[in-house]
Order: C-alpha cells, then structure tokens, then sequence
C-alpha cells in the first residue's frame, strides 16, 4: 500500500511540475500580439502556453479558427475552435466561438503538414531578414511547448513576401493544406451556418466587416 502511496505522490508531482520553469525561446516575440491574444484566449478558456500541463503542445491562430495539438498518454489529441466577433459600432462586440474534437485521421494529418514544413522552427518574423509588419492584413500566430520551453511567435500576412522569403512561402503553402482539410471545412462551414449576428469582423484583429445579405 506505501509503494503503491508513493508512486501515486510521484505521479501527481511528475504532472504538476510539467510546464512549470519553462523558458520562452529566443526565436519568440510578445511585445504586442502576445498581450492582445491574452485577453482573447481568457475569453475562449485556453490555457497560456507556458503552463500546459502536457510535454508536447502546439497552437495556431488564424483569425477565423484555433488548432490545438496536444499529447495526452503517448496520444496525440487534435481540437479546433472556431470563433467569430460581432461588429458593433464605437463598442466591442461578442465573441461567438466553438471548440470541436478532431479524428485521429485529420489530427495526423495536421501534424504531418507541421513536420513537413517545419512550421515549429520557424522564427517569428521579426527575426527573418525582409519580413516587414504592416497595419492591414492577417496575422498568423503559432505557440509551441516542450517539456523545457515554450515559443509564442506572430506573421504577418506572409502571402507579401512568399516569393522571395523561403520562410514565407512555407507558412503560406502549411495555412494553404491546412485550410483544405475536408473535416475543418466542414466544421468552419457548420460553425458560419450557426453564428448568431448580422455583422461581424472578417477575422480577430482584421479590420473587415461583413454583413448578411437578407
């Protein structure tokens, strides 16, 4: 009973200490996305990167949808949440968001696409050289942690520079296998079926507005 006790104790204390004292990466950048995303992902209930208690994890963001890979029991786990903000004039407007469970076949394959273009050992873009950021497009942003460390890094509209910055076109050629996924298609388009508003911004942090057409 006191062996079985003690490797109870170490277990939970194993559990507990996962993602504590990670370090951000130096590849990383939170002087603003970071802040703003805090906020949002309070919002939808995510938990901050740094203190996933799983010794792999993986966030994108998108403006329109969230894709969350974790390894839960030497399993890999594959979510996605989609999410909408209403257009309110001079005010902020609700959020409207959906979190949904992937199969294990669209999860292997979201974690292929980020094998296959390295997406997690890229630098945010402020740290790859002709990357400039502008005030109007779409900001991507990826979160990664490790049992040691964690990254937070942003793009901006990367479709800008994907002919001549070899970083830019494996993001834009990852979002673009990402976005035909039968099964995130279907639930994006369940998701737009079942919004409740009659305006709404375009994306998180874009500043498009688009209305029904009754």
């Amino acid at each position: 009973m006191k062996i079985q006790l003690t490797i109870l104790i170490l277990t939970l204390t194993t559990l507990a200490t996962v993602g504590q004292d990670r370090t951000l990466t130096a590849d990383s950048d939170t002087v603003f996305w970071s802040k703003y995303y805090e906020a949002l992902r309070s919002k939808i209930g995510l938990e901050p990167t740094d203190q996933i208690q799983t010794d792999f994890y993986f966030r994108f963001w998108d403006g329109r949808k969230i894709i969350e890979l974790r390894r839960v029991d030497n399993k890999l786990v594959g979510t996605t949440t989609f999410l909408l903000q209403q257009y309110k004039k001079n005010k902020e407007g609700r959020l409207y968001f959906k979190k949904s469970l992937l199969t294990d076949k669209t999860t292997q394959l979201i974690s292929g696409l980020v094998a296959k273009y390295k997406i997690i050992d890229l630098p945010t873009d402020k740290q790859i050289k002709g990357w400039d950021s502008g005030f109007d497009g779409i900001t991507y942003i990826i979160e990664h942690a490790d049992h040691d460390s964690y990254s937070f890094k942003n793009y901006w509209t990367p479709t800008h520079y994907q002919d001549k910055l070899m970083e830019a076109k494996q993001l834009v050629d990852f979002v673009d296998n990402l976005n035909n996924i039968d099964e995130l298609k279907t639930l994006g388009d369940k998701f737009m079926a079942r919004q409740p508003f009659s305006s709404w911004h375009g994306s998180i942090g874009g500043g498009t507005i688009v209305s029904k057409i009754y």
